[in-house]
């Protein structure tokens, strides 16, 4: 592709998240030079048609739609960005595929694995790019560890323990909306914060290939809300050999953005907080030595993307400048004529896959294995 020519957008949904999917588009250009020179935000459609001009006065989109179809189904339309809730991702993206656009899908891939299962058929029926936005795994220093594992240098791994922790559910009052709506959302926290360090598990350990997991509702609703969670906690066992625990919850007060790992290997190992995600923490030497300690590395130069945003060792970079990193990775992919960019909706379901079995183990009490559909990439 020229990358003199225009890639035109359309977004489906207008929320919050629409703004930080937003954001990026405008910052793309100028940060990834090998990407289009022109990324055009063309069209934002939401059932909403206030909150969706909202979106257009504080972004720029040229127009303005009240139905999806209108987006996906446009002539001038090459990417549809969905953003709605989790129960529609798989219409919208399918019919987006179906009529020739690439597609960038918020998590969770879909609301079950079925769907998430459907999604991916259909895009490896197309030359299309499908990307899903578990864009936490692009992080510098995330994709630096994994660069790091890669080497062999640390050994196999031994165990990980990683979580997703956040707050914004802890209140009883506050209302969720379609997030409490098992129907609707397929999952509660182990669904909709879970994915994330499902995801960044499978991305530093491997496939997950059998999970024990336990759900709780420690949020005392009013209306109550059945059959969803507020707290996953889970066993797993990797494809290596290798076996961890992962927590995900909305409802812990005190966590307001806590996504952690520690994983352990062999001769040595990692340890990171979102938190301070400027920062990774290693342990490499002799790991057998008292004196031995996990050591701080700031992002900077020789990490992925870096230098992209900042040129002095310890910059911060931020929340936003991971979706411009994982926009910036389709843009860049688009300019190069290639027919896949991580994270592929093969993760997505990779993932969807494991939410599921966690739920049947759940209600089972019993250690469950995943179906092996999902791809390691």
């Amino acid at each position: 592709m020229d990358n003199s020519a225009a890639v035109r957008v359309g977004v489906v949904g207008s929320g919050y998240i629409a703004g930080v999917h937003s954001a990026a588009y405008r910052s793309v250009a100028g940060t990834y030079p090998e990407s289009p020179r022109s990324v055009v935000l063309t069209a934002a459609v939401d059932v909403d048609v206030g909150r969706a001009e909202e979106l257009q006065r504080a972004w720029g989109w040229q127009r303005v739609e009240q139905e999806w179809q209108a987006i996906t189904r446009a002539d001038d339309i090459d990417i549809v960005d969905v953003c709605v809730p989790n129960l529609f991702h798989a219409e919208v993206a399918i019919d987006a595929l179906r009529h020739g656009k690439h597609v960038i899908c918020e998590k969770p891939l879909a609301h079950d694995a079925q769907h998430a299962r459907e999604m991916c058929r259909i895009a490896d029926e197309t030359d299309l790019l499908a990307q899903v936005c578990f864009y936490y795994r692009l992080w510098p220093a995330i994709s630096w560890a994994r660069g790091l594992l890669d080497t062999g240098s640390l050994g196999p791994l031994k165990h990980f323990r990683g979580w997703m922790l956040q707050d914004y559910a802890a209140n009883p009052a506050r209302d969720l909306g379609w997030r409490v709506r098992r129907a609707e959302a397929g999952a509660g926290a182990l669904g909709d914060l879970g994915s994330h360090i499902i995801d960044v598990a499978r991305y530093l350990c491997g496939d997950i290939v059998s999970v024990c997991a336990v759900t709780r509702s420690i949020v005392a609703r009013q209306p109550e809300t059945p059959g969803v969670d507020d707290l996953a906690s889970m066993l797993v066992d990797f494809e290596g050999g290798a076996g961890g625990v992962l927590e995900a919850s909305w409802g812990l007060p005190g966590h307001h953005c806590d996504l952690g790992f520690d994983l352990v290997c062999e001769r040595g190992g990692f340890r990171f907080s979102w938190e301070r995600s400027n920062e990774l923490e290693v342990l490499e030497g002799d790991v057998h030595d008292p004196s031995n300690r996990h050591r701080r590395v700031l992002i900077g130069a020789g990490q992925s993307d870096v230098a992209r945003f900042v040129s002095v060792p310890g910059q911060a970079m931020g929340y936003r400048d991971a979706f411009t990193i994982g926009v910036g990775r389709v843009m860049a992919a688009i300019g190069r004529g290639e027919e896949q960019v991580a994270p592929t909706f093969r993760d997505g379901l990779a993932a969807a896959l494991v939410v599921d079995a966690a739920q049947a183990s759940a209600t089972d009490r019993a250690w469950v294995e995943v179906p092996r559909e999902g791809t390691q990439t």
